[in-house]
């Protein structure tokens, strides 16, 4: 069935020049005044001579894969001007035997044929002029075709590219974490042996989570903050009441798709600068909201603040985040670490990361 919706649309393409040159032979040619009341069957057999064309269109495919005009040039040409030749010849007889069949009954052959000849070198003509078309055609189309296979090969070896260094950097993060969390617990377990074993589980199942999510590049944001909340539940066990963590995150946004293990290195920086210099007691609060189109995540802190570069004095945990969000969102998302003016002293991180059109507004 595809192989005949294909030649018949084939026959359809090759329909539109024999309507043009039956027209202009019709028009300009000079054809014998016996034939005038016969027009309409000398142009029919004109327009079923170009039918040939959608028989002989797979050949000169296969001619053009066999020698594609590239260099060397000597055997492509020469391959193309035999074919070439050949298909003009093919055309011409189907040509004539065409016109040759469509012509009146009536009329003498003798008077018919009086034009007949010129007529067929005027086809062979045709038929050279439509091979050397039909070549340049195709490899445009070959071409075209080639540009955007090598498009498409670009684009993928850059998502590619792309996951596999969220991946590394997702990696980079998660020993970080995980070296922090271990030499904690080492810390505590001659001195707080109960909390050095709450640690140890609650880090077991942190792991778990862990190796669950590793190949999961987004989640919902509920599930990012329950990663969040063992976590957090290991630093309380460390710091005890030195620690006080407080969310305000709205029930809509639980849904709304993050990075997977975004908000924990934030939340770890939050807590190695902003609590564990301090004696007395520090706190964090996690924050998110909807803005239109965006999703704003905000984590504060009431430590000693940012001093220089943030970025350089977070180390791995806010440049890595950062950078995640570059290869993920590109410009559409951000980071920004600020000083919290508001609370006199402190320091405040906002993510804004966009929100695809399969969460509406």
């Amino acid at each position: 069935m595809k192989r005949t919706r294909a030649a018949l649309l084939s026959i359809a393409v090759w329909t539109i020049p024999g309507l043009l040159t039956g027209a202009v032979a019709v028009l300009f040619y000079p054809v014998p005044s016996q034939l005038h009341g016969h027009l309409g069957r000398f142009a029919s057999g004109f327009l079923a001579s170009w039918w040939i064309w959608a028989a002989l269109m797979p050949v000169i495919r296969g001619v053009m894969r066999r020698a594609p005009l590239e260099r060397p040039w000597t055997r492509a040409i020469v391959v193309h001007t035999v074919f070439g030749v050949a298909a003009a010849l093919a055309f011409t007889a189907w040509g004539s035997l065409m016109i040759w069949l469509g012509r009146p009954p009536s009329l003498a052959a003798e008077t018919y044929a009086t034009g007949f000849r010129r007529l067929l070198v005027g086809h062979a003509a045709l038929g050279l002029a439509a091979y050397a078309t039909v070549v340049a055609v195709n490899m445009a189309l070959d071409e075209r075709a080639a540009r955007r296979g090598r498009e498409l090969d670009a684009v993928r070896l850059q998502a590619d590219l792309a996951q596999a260094q969220l991946r590394a950097l997702q990696m980079q993060l998660q020993p970080h974490f995980l070296f922090n969390t271990l030499h904690a617990i080492a810390m505590l377990t001659d001195t707080e042996p109960r909390a050095a074993e709450s640690m140890a589980v609650k880090l077991a199942e942190l792991l778990r989570a862990t190796l669950r999510l590793q190949d999961v590049p987004e989640v919902a944001l509920g599930t990012e903050l329950e990663l969040l909340r063992t976590y957090l539940e290991i630093e309380e066990a460390r710091f005890g009441e030195r620690l006080v963590v407080s969310y305000a995150v709205p029930q809509e946004v639980l849904d709304l798709p993050v990075p997977s293990f975004l908000l924990q290195p934030i939340v770890e920086n939050a807590v190695r600068h902003g609590v564990a210099p301090r004696v007395e007691t520090g706190h964090v609060c996690v924050c998110a909201a909807r803005d239109g189109r965006t999703l704003v995540l905000t984590v504060e802190d009431d430590g000693p603040g940012f001093s220089g570069d943030p970025l350089a004095a977070a180390g791995v945990g806010l440049s890595a985040t950062r950078d995640r969000l570059s290869l993920r969102y590109g410009a559409a998302a951000s980071l920004r670490c600020e000083a919290r003016r508001d609370a006199g002293r402190g320091a405040r991180v906002t993510i804004r990361i966009p929100l695809d059109a399969t969460h509406p507004a």
